[in-house]
């Protein structure tokens, strides 16, 4: 069973983290617009004379990697807190279910 202070404490995570959940959100569309942003002026930079080489040595620039790390741990912060929500709202979904199946009589 889960106690409606369970329930309350879950509500009142996802009433407060509205804010921070778009935040991370936002930074890992961010970033990801970044992508070709950071490649190309990794290309430029570089002093290659094919676009392929030049094209390699942007993908391995400190520049490029340390978008991809910056990257991949917006994705990570985003993921966790999208899925701490949705854990959120299905112990409450679970609640009602339960209180709803009380009310009837039907006892667990």
């Amino acid at each position: 069973m889960i106690t409606a202070e369970k329930r309350d404490e879950q509500l009142e995570f996802l009433a407060t983290t509205d804010e921070s959940y778009a935040l991370a959100k936002s930074c890992m569309v961010g970033y990801e617009k970044q992508e070709r942003t950071v490649l190309g002026m990794s290309v430029l930079e570089s002093k290659e004379k094919t676009v392929q080489l030049k094209e390699a040595e942007a993908r391995i620039s400190k520049s490029y990697r340390t978008w991809k790390t910056a990257y991949q741990d917006s994705v990570y912060d985003y993921e966790i807190l999208r899925n701490k929500r949705t854990t959120a709202a299905l112990i409450i979904e679970l609640w009602r279910s339960e209180f709803s199946a009380l009310k009837q009589g039907i006892v667990f």
